[in-house]
């Protein structure tokens, strides 16, 4: 795409007679200013309160499966953490379309004040259903109206420096991911607190930080030269019907059946070989920890070398890494799994993102995000449960295989994604 095509693709809800020019989204010159740095934050707070979160659900795995959901299977509890997963993807190709028509202030609000009631009504859940209908669905509808708009929003602002962008973005996630593991189970270990006031506390640590995200997250503004944005329609699928588009999201639909297994099953690996139950608790904290380098890190190469070409690359090694999961024995092993498999996964996470970008056009950047995070719902809602399921009965030899291979065999649809946007195998697409 040349800077023509990017300037002609008007931003369709900013309406701003503002005279800063500076956050126009096809300068590539100033990308990094004021408006599009504090909207970078606001997305990255907003995503440290929703996936982040959603991260530390191998937490609530463990926890559950030794206290109110005790006569459940692993399976079964892993479907609160599935639904919650396939709501949020499934619905982001509604909320990622809202934010194309009219921008993310309303989403953002919306999702905030769903996110901190949800925690709240989980506090009071006892029993399976009430999980699933406050944790699973709430909770998921919640991070709907926040995450895809929070990825679109900043994919508007940055087009040189994208994938780095995205990259601290999504890294919110990770953030998230190492210090609400830790803050939850240290709550939880407390018997003046319990499970109801961890909730609770969780719910008032992000209602300022969902606050001031929605405060400061902003579209980008219009320079008057451009004139009155065009009346777009309520859905334009135009980005959807394209060969790149369509194996881009066949390859993340197949690579999520299996990407989030370890981040919810290695507390429970470790567990069951015997490791000490504080390290098994902050192995979900060591996986995120390294998974915000692996978010952030790679968009610095993936911007010059192609960020198809990264993407490739580090879900080939989450897969060899998946893989290897059972050959850990020892503290230290279990350690250094965690830290790999957090780093290469971090990656693909950020680069999904980037790569679903790179097709779009700043009009239609929220729907494909939203269709590339959609197309990954199905999967994700059932990678959980089946993981759970092959555990149960075979071991984790055999979750291991499951989540390795799908890995794999996603990566080869995402070459055919790079070889039909550019045919030399070596290209930096």
């Amino acid at each position: 795409m040349n800077e023509k095509e990017l300037t002609d693709a008007s931003i369709p809800y900013s309406a701003s007679s503002s005279n800063d020019h500076e956050a126009h989204v096809s300068s590539s010159s100033g990308e990094f200013t004021s408006r599009s740095i504090l909207s970078l934050l606001g997305a990255t707070g907003a995503v440290f309160c929703t996936v982040g979160f959603q991260n530390a659900f191998g937490v609530f795995q463990t926890y559950y499966g030794e206290s109110f959901l005790s006569n459940e299977s692993g399976s079964d509890i892993g479907w609160i953490g599935s639904i919650n997963i396939f709501i949020l993807f499934s619905g982001s190709l509604v909320t990622g379309r809202i934010l194309d028509l009219s921008g993310p202030v309303v989403m953002f609000w919306a999702g905030s004040t769903l996110t901190v009631f949800s925690l709240m009504m989980i506090s009071l859940c006892r029993k399976y259903w009430q999980f699933i209908l406050a944790q699973a669905i709430l909770l998921g509808i919640a991070n709907a109206c926040l995450v895809c708009p929070a990825v679109a929003l900043i994919g508007q602002y940055f087009k040189k420096r994208r994938a780095v962008a995205l990259g601290v973005t999504i890294a919110g996630s990770s953030l998230g991911g190492v210090i609400w593991p830790i803050v939850v189970h240290q709550l939880l270990q407390k018997p003046n607190i319990g499970f109801g006031w961890t909730m609770r506390i969780a719910g008032l640590i992000m209602l300022p930080i969902l606050a001031v995200s929605s405060i400061i997250a902003r579209p980008p503004i219009l320079p008057k030269t451009m004139g009155e944005p065009l009346k777009k329609p309520a859905w334009d699928w135009t980005v959807v019907n394209t060969k790149e588009m369509l194996f881009t999201a066949s390859g993340f639909f197949l690579i999520y059946f299996g990407m989030f297994t370890p981040f919810f099953f290695t507390t429970s690996y470790a567990i069951e070989s015997g490791f000490s139950t504080n390290l098994a608790f902050y192995t979900v904290s060591l996986i995120n920890g390294a998974s915000l380098f692996g978010r952030i890190l790679p968009g610095l190469v993936a911007d010059r070398y192609g960020r198809f070409n990264l993407c490739i690359i580090m879900t080939v090694f989450s897969g060899i890494i998946a893989l290897c999961w059972t050959t850990v024995t020892s503290a230290a092993g279990i350690v250094i799994f965690s830290l790999a498999y957090g780093f290469s996964s971090g990656g693909i996470l950020s680069l999904q993102q980037a790569c679903a970008a790179q097709i779009a056009t700043p009009s239609n950047m929220g729907t494909a995000v939203g269709f590339v995070m959609a197309s990954t719902s199905l999967s994700a809602l059932a990678g959980t449960p089946v993981s759970g399921a092959l555990i149960d009965k075979y071991g984790y030899l055999s979750v291991s295989i499951y989540s390795g291979v799908s890995m794999l065999v996603g990566s080869l649809v995402l070459v055919m994604a790079k070889l039909t946007q550019n045919s030399k195998l070596l290209a930096a697409v």
